[in-house]
């Protein structure tokens, strides 16, 4: 049996349209609410009633463990995989035959399937990969083999934000399982505030992520990297040259420059204490 859990953080109506196009192939939705009011009258007259339970938790709790307290209900109620869902994202055509291929894995290596990401109308092909296959992939629309994520103790909790879908990927990659593509299953995807901008003959795609986005970014990164640098050598060297990029595109394109290096250099002092947790700023 598969359940989906849904991780929601101030959401708009839309968010019920997303819902819409995997309920009808799950058995249950969880839906985790972490935003700071309760958005269950969204969900008061929708016709799958019947198939959700909402999950209040009064407060920003931080993805990872919104995603843990999805998969541990799910867990109790006797599921095999759960598919771990944005607010934002949407299947364009996910249907019986899909979650029976889930199901019916015939590598019992592989614990976790994504799907093809459409960003901007576009296929996304922009991998950190090895072997020719991706090493991490994107939280939203992924199926993880619950019975895995018990023996790798789910999703970190004090990542927060940021770097969740990565760290468990590469916890999947140091345990010596695998990670598959669905090729028949497209997920449509937002990249929030994210632009295309040229420099002289520098191409970028700018994601404006906000002052406190790039302190989890910079804080997890480096802790992700640290963590993981003999698991993959080739995830820790693109890291770098990430960062570097990253730095680069906040002082020549992005707004509140000042602001967001402040919060980047943050972020290295508190991944270097070993602070950890919801910042506090």
């Amino acid at each position: 049996m598969v359940a989906a859990v849904v991780v929601l953080f101030n959401p708009d109506v839309d968010v019920v349209k997303n819902i819409s196009s995997y309920v009808g192939c799950v058995e249950k939705v969880y839906i985790i609410d972490n935003s700071t009011f309760s958005n269950e009258d969204l969900f008061k007259a929708v016709p799958f009633k019947g198939a959700l339970e909402y999950v209040f938790n009064n407060g920003n709790l931080g993805i990872a463990e919104a995603l843990n307290i999805g998969c541990k209900l799910a867990i109790k109620a006797g599921m095999q995989w759960v598919l771990t869902m944005d607010q934002d994202s949407k299947f364009l055509n996910l249907d019986t035959k899909i979650i029976s291929q889930v199901l019916n894995t015939e590598d019992s290596r592989v614990v976790l399937y994504y799907p093809n990401y459409l960003i901007d109308g576009i296929i996304y092909d922009k991998y950190i990969k090895e072997n020719n296959e991706p090493i991490v992939v994107m939280t939203s629309g992924n199926f993880i083999n619950l019975q895995a994520y018990q023996s790798l103790a789910g999703f970190e909790d004090k990542l927060f934000i940021d770097y969740v879908d990565i760290d468990y990927c590469l916890k999947i990659k140091a345990a010596g399982y695998r990670i598959a593509l669905l090729p028949d299953a497209t997920l449509k995807h937002e990249l929030g505030q994210s632009e295309h901008v040229t420099f002289l003959s520098f191409n970028a795609m700018v994601t404006n992520h906000s002052s406190l986005r790039r302190y989890y970014i910079t804080r997890n990164r480096l802790y992700v990297s640290k963590k993981y640098k003999t698991v993959s050598a080739v995830f820790t060297k693109t890291e770098k040259r990430i960062f570097i990029n990253d730095l680069l595109k906040i002082i020549l394109f992005e707004d509140n420059k000042i602001s967001k290096m402040k919060s980047v250099f943050n972020g290295y002092i508190d991944y270097r204490n070993n602070k950890f947790g919801i910042y506090n700023q």
